[in-house]
């Protein structure tokens, strides 16, 4: 696979930069900030993940991975629809500072269990006996 190597160190860049920023704006939000519910930083964050979706969609095409059949793909895929909704709390919905911090580590862990799962390709990420 002629680019697998440039689609691999984008889409780990990019899963850090998602994180990262994920992270920067809850702390943000926490602090009682305003920026991070702002215009321009929920365009970043726009951008940053269709940048990965893309990058991991590319990865997927062309290793032709079946989430069916790789389980730890389908794993990360739920995870990932479970994470957005986490953060989504985390961010917009949360009404007290408790919540939003409940919300926040929440989701952090969810983003850090799928990177285990991407890093052991299995569905148990880490947990997996070796």
């Amino acid at each position: 696979i002629e680019h697998y190597v440039a689609l691999r160190q984008a889409h780990i860049g990019l899963v850090a930069l998602s994180g990262g920023w994920f992270a920067l704006r809850a702390v943000g939000q926490l602090a009682g900030a305003r920026w991070p519910l702002t215009l321009p930083a929920r365009a970043a964050s726009w951008v940053i993940d269709t940048g990965l979706l893309t990058a991991g969609a590319l990865l997927w095409a062309a290793l032709q991975i079946n989430p069916l059949v790789q389980t730890w793909l389908g794993a990360k895929l739920v995870l990932l629809v479970v994470y957005v909704g986490l953060g989504t709390m985390a961010l917009r919905r949360a009404r007290s500072t408790l919540a939003r911090l409940g919300w926040t580590l929440a989701a952090l862990g969810c983003f850090a269990f799928m990177v285990s799962v991407a890093l052991a390709h299995h569905p148990l990420g880490g947990l997996a006996a070796r």
